[in-house]
């Protein structure tokens, strides 16, 4: 059974036993400071199991389904080396918040393991907490499990979080009942102990039931008071990987369909079978690319810091094995296509981001790889010069982190392979002492010395941050600290030169939380220079990217900078997207989260987590909604205050922003509904008043990625603007078709009534030409008492195709398959069904030969992307025999 379809069938599942369906939540968590990446299924949901309403599409769904990918690097030093560790995965689940518990959670897995799945229940055993006598009783006398099948074991093991009652964290918490699948004694510990016990991979965990029924409370550490909670939930998890290893009958995930085509197509290129040692580097590879890509489409780039810090590493890790499998060149961006097309139709955006992704990728691999053959080569000598025990000194490996951008914990690894440590406290305070000498060095790769870079440095040191004055001020006087072009520091420029100005205080705002930087003018004596964005270092120095039209601009020069006032207005639709924001969760729920912004002078784009399409009705609401607020003139305010009391009275954080101690908090002094603020953390700049944004329209709403809608939208002048083009669009449109305005829908529903009419015409043509190619070329053959025939006909539709393969069957075909430029329709007769056939298992048989993909049930089955050649090869071979 294909992974994809061990998905679907555990989503339709559940949402048979009325579970809501909700798409795959981002890896990036929203507003979860805790987390780097989704690590899991129930990640998404915390709020729910603490008591938040689970409030999708304006209904309460207190049971919820996803099948949601998830990345987890806490044990990434055992990717490779065994079989059963992987970073990105996909964890099925189904949760119930105040709703079922553990009778109908227990009864539900065993049904979908054993009814669905067709796993032999002789082969399934579970484990439960020791004293969770509930559970025991469960699979005991209602499932039908021998006791000698179920296995009692302490908080460590069945308890969630693991030991949480004796040493924390405080906070909810429960039992849990874990499924196993006995794989045999081939698969290591050949007598029949159970699961936890033993040695090898004979038992396989592949569900996870957990009881949250209980708030830990009391001192850490030390014996835990369990409250019971006012509110059961039930959070579960099947590994789909583990699932599909199983019924797919091999060894291990890596040799799924999910992983395995990534691994042959490295064997291919390397000309190194996957097996020996050779296949620890064959499943880091198809392990980590599959976690890079999966982030990348999300929306995280290679950085030095956080998650990019994260997929850097992994990617580079990836790398290296490639390089022992002897690829010495970019690589991995030629897989980033296999991966798209490998999970592309369940996580979309891995298509939609594809062309984005493998730039990313190859530009990455291309600086690491200039700097690894001579990181390798250094360490591979001073690893040689240690006898058998010692450690390689710290400094040596800081050496090879600032010489080579060599990483540490890439030089622990290869230094473990080969029974060597490394002395990582050493390598730490090489590190610290050249951080204090210089800031120049940067995680995971060279910093090439720039004296652009140095001068920033020395100048906050001297200077601090810029003096930010642009919340009240378009314009404002400063001195000119630095002037940068590229890596070299000027100390003056000409006309036309290009160069990133740094003043001692700016009215100009920087690029940042989803707002574009100001552009506009410094003016001096005798000169002039035009100010095309502006942007700022993480230590807060701004830099003015400007063109000099006129004069020469020097260090030292008192100019008087003017933003452009035209710039400001993103002001109007900065304050419009919070006041959306506080309207999408009004009317849609709080599940929704920013996920995204960009806040421009013409326009605004809204990023935020939701599970399916607006209707026109919930779009109408929203806008009408905002357009009150602006209406109302409502006073625009902001002042600092601690984090934490800002959290405390409820202000909603920025994506991408990040905080210190002491925020702003930009806040609405009026709601147009009992109960609704709008009140965020924001260091943009906004309007005084709502009245200042003057109009508010919506212009579209669209999918960006799995859970996740975009909205744009127009405020003040753009918004009259679009406006006025739709009214004299739709002017135009009427003298097109010389009706009056109010009579264009009319107009417009009669020609679309017979343009269906025509279509209907050239639908019966089709019929009857489907029938003329039949009767002038069908020609039936025979294997085993039935009759098949596969046909050829370009130019039709999925329609068209099945009239074709029912026509077939009436002239007397058992098996009939029809192909058209990619598409196929497979039909049975009722002889072949009561031969045994089944239409969707021998059209996926057939995709296995031919390509493709598709299904079906029954009589009829269909899909698209087979080889017509090859299935017409095919199909005969797949008929019985008598």
């Amino acid at each position: 059974m294909r992974t994809a379809e061990i998905r679907e069938k555990y989503l339709s599942f559940f949402e048979g036993k009325g579970h809501l369906r909700l798409p795959s939540f981002s890896l990036i968590p929203e507003n979860d400071p805790s987390l780097l990446f989704t690590s899991a299924g129930m990640a998404p949901l915390k709020p729910y199991f603490l008591g938040a309403k689970p409030i999708f599409g304006g209904k309460e769904w207190r049971r919820i389904t996803t099948c949601q990918e998830c990345l987890r690097v806490g044990d990434i030093e055992n990717v490779g080396r065994t079989s059963r560790h992987n970073t990105y995965f996909e964890m099925l689940g189904n949760f119930s918040f105040g709703d079922y518990f553990k009778k109908e959670a227990i009864l539900w897995a065993w049904e979908f393991l054993t009814d669905h799945l067709k796993l032999d229940p002789a082969r399934l055993w579970v484990t439960v907490y020791q004293d969770d006598d509930e559970a025991y009783a469960i699979w005991r006398d209602l499932v039908g499990v021998p006791e000698e099948r179920i296995g009692r074991f302490g908080e460590d093991e069945n308890y969630w979080p693991g030991g949480a009652i004796t040493h924390g964290p405080n906070g909810p918490s429960g039992p849990c009942s874990e499924i196993f699948y006995d794989r045999g004694p081939a698969f290591g510990t050949p007598d029949e102990t159970g699961p936890n016990t033993g040695s090898g991979d004979r038992f396989v965990e592949i569900w996870n039931l957990v009881f949250t029924q209980y708030d830990r409370q009391g001192p850490i550490p030390g014996p835990g008071i369990l409250k019971p909670l006012p509110q059961k939930n039930i959070d579960t998890g099947m590994g789909l990987y583990r699932v599909a290893a199983i019924l797919q009958d091999v060894e291990d995930f890596y040799r799924t369909d999910t992983f395995f085509p990534l691994i042959e197509q490295v064997a291919l290129w390397s000309g190194k079978p996957y097996e020996g040692k050779a296949s620890v580097s064959h499943r880091v590879i198809a392990d980590h690319v599959r976690a890079v890509v999966a982030a990348l489409a999300d929306g995280v780039t290679f950085a030095n810091t956080g998650r990019g810090y994260v997929i850097r590493r992994l990617l580079r890790r990836a790398l290296r094995h490639g390089y022992l499998l002897g690829l010495k060149g970019p690589f991995l961006h030629r897989l980033a296509p296999v991966v798209a097309e490998l999970l592309g139709d369940f996580y979309p955006e891995m298509r939609e981001n594809l062309p984005m992704v493998e730039k990313q990728i190859r530009l990455e691999e291309e600086r690491f790889l200039e700097t690894l053959e001579g990181g390798l080569k250094r360490l591979d000598a001073l690893l040689s010069g240690l006898k058998p025990g010692e450690v390689l000194p710290g400094q040596e490996a800081f050496r090879l982190y600032d010489t080579y951008g060599f990483p540490l914990d890439l030089t622990v690894e290869i230094a473990a392979e080969k029974g060597f440590g490394v002395d990582t406290e050493g390598f730490q305070q090489a590190l610290e002492a050249q951080q204090e000498r210089s800031r120049a060095a940067m995680a995971f790769e060279r910093e090439i010395f720039k004296k652009g870079a140095q001068v920033l440095e020395e100048l906050y040191a001297e200077r601090g941050a810029t003096e930010f004055l642009g919340y009240g001020a378009l314009e404002a006087e400063g001195e000119v600290l630095a002037l940068l072009a590229g890596d070299q520091s000027l100390g003056e420029a000409g006309p036309g030169t290009e160069v990133q100005v740094v003043l001692d205080k700016t009215p100009f705002y920087a690029e940042g939380g989803g707002q574009i930087g100001d552009f506009g003018l410094l003016e001096w004596p005798g000169g002039r220079a035009r100010v095309e964005t502006t942007q700022k270092t993480e230590r807060g120095i701004f830099l003015h990217k400007a063109r000099v039209e006129e004069g020469v601009l020097r260090v030292g020069e008192r100019v008087r900078a003017v933003v452009d006032p035209g710039r400001r207005d993103t002001e109007r639709h900065h304050t419009a997207t919070h006041l959306l924001h506080a309207a999408l969760r009004a009317v849609l729920g709080p599940h929704v989260r920013q996920a995204g912004s960009l806040v421009a002078p013409d326009r605004l784009r809204f990023d935020f987590t939701h599970p399916e399409p607006l209707t026109p009705e919930e779009l109408e609401r929203i806008e009408l909604l905002v357009n009150r607020w602006v209406m109302a003139d409502f006073p625009v305010t902001w002042r600092y205050m601690p984090l934490e009391e800002a959290k405390r009275e409820g202000a909603m954080a920025l994506f991408g922003e990040k905080y210190g101690e002491v925020v702003r908090v930009v806040r609405v002094e009026g709601s147009p509904l009992p109960g609704l603020e709008s009140k965020e953390l924001c260091g943009g700049t906004h309007v005084r008043r709502t009245g200042e944004i003057g109009a508010f329209l919506i212009q579209k709403e669209e999918a960006v990625s799995a859970g996740v809608r975009r909205i744009e939208a127009v405020a003040g002048e753009a918004a009259i603007r679009f406006a006025r083009g739709i009214l004299n669009r739709q002017r135009a449109l009427a003298e097109r078709l010389s009706v009056g305005e109010s009579a264009l829908e009319e107009r417009l529903e009669k020609l679309l009534s017979e343009l269906k009419a025509k279509e209907r015409e050239v639908e019966s043509l089709k019929a009857r030409l489907v029938q003329a190619e039949l009767r002038k070329e069908v020609a039936l053959s025979e294997k085993g008492g039935l009759r098949y025939a596969v046909v050829e006909m370009p130019g039709l539709d999925g329609e068209a195709l099945r009239q074709a393969a029912d026509d077939l069957v009436e002239r007397g075909a058992d098996v009939a398959l029809v192909l058209s430029e990619g598409r196929a329709v497979l039909k049975l007769s009722k002889k072949a069904k009561e031969r045994g056939l089944e239409a969707g298992s021998l059209f996926r048989a057939l995709t296995e030969r031919a390509g493709g993909r598709g299904g079906g049930k029954g009589a009829l089955a269909q899909g698209a992307g087979l080889d017509p050649a090859t299935a017409k090869e095919a199909l005969p071979g797949l008929l019985p025999v008598e």
